[in-house]
């Protein structure tokens, strides 16, 4: 079955984390990245940082990179095409063919953190195990297991879903609101209680799913 592994890896060898301690205020999600066979490596960076003049002194003190330019200035928003020269041990040829989807990328003053789909639990215990070999610490945060057919967002149970689903229909959330919550929970044969309780917990996944790893 496919799983959703939220974690965190830190490598003291790592420029951008090295950039990112330099500036513990300044979030780098990575856009893109890319690599023209075993030369330098291409990150595309969305930063969001308070002090960019900072930001851009720990770039040109960092040796690893090469070269980087400003894509984009979106007041505390910025984008950054960066080169920096390979960075990886050969070791890292083994993730290459692990059966795995970056959701999100970001990089902070703690480590790289990343919300990555596995085909399964074997794909992530041979991705875990393939860090630890190059010294790179890996340490799971959250693991959500669902399959094909399971669109629900990661940490929302069937409950809450089928909450969220019907208050939706019966419009518990428009304005002006045309159900109330007891309305809602008679359709659902639960209590009030109950209800809202389904409501507030699934919400907090949505929000946190969408919001608390983005700064901007």
């Amino acid at each position: 079955m496919a799983v959703t592994a939220e974690f965190r890896l830190f490598s003291e060898q790592h420029p951008l984390i090295s950039i990112a301690r330099a500036v513990p205020e300044c979030t780098m999600t990575i856009e893109e990245e890319d690599q023209a066979d075993a030369g330098p490596i291409v990150f595309v960076l969305r930063v969001v940082c308070g002090s960019f003049e900072a930001f851009e002194l720990a770039l040109e003190s960092e040796d690893s990179v090469t070269e980087y330019a400003l894509i984009s200035d979106e007041e505390s928003v910025r984008i950054y095409h960066t080169v920096v020269e390979n960075l990886y041990p050969e070791e890292i040829d083994e993730l290459v063919f692990n059966k795995t989807l970056v959701e999100r990328w970001w990089i902070t003053s703690d480590g790289e953190h990343l919300k990555q789909q596995f085909a399964n639990r074997e794909e992530l215990v041979a991705y875990r195990d393939s860090c630890r070999k190059m010294d790179i610490d890996f340490q799971l945060r959250r693991l959500y297991e669902s399959n094909t057919d399971d669109y629900r967002i990661p940490g929302v149970s069937e409950k809450q879903h089928e909450a969220l689903r019907v208050a939706y229909e019966e419009g518990y959330f428009d304005v002006p609101r045309r159900a109330s919550l007891r309305e809602v929970a008679d359709v659902l044969d639960i209590s009030r209680s109950a209800l809202a309780e389904r409501l507030h917990r699934g919400q907090s996944h949505v929000f946190e799913h969408y919001f608390s790893d983005r700064p901007y």
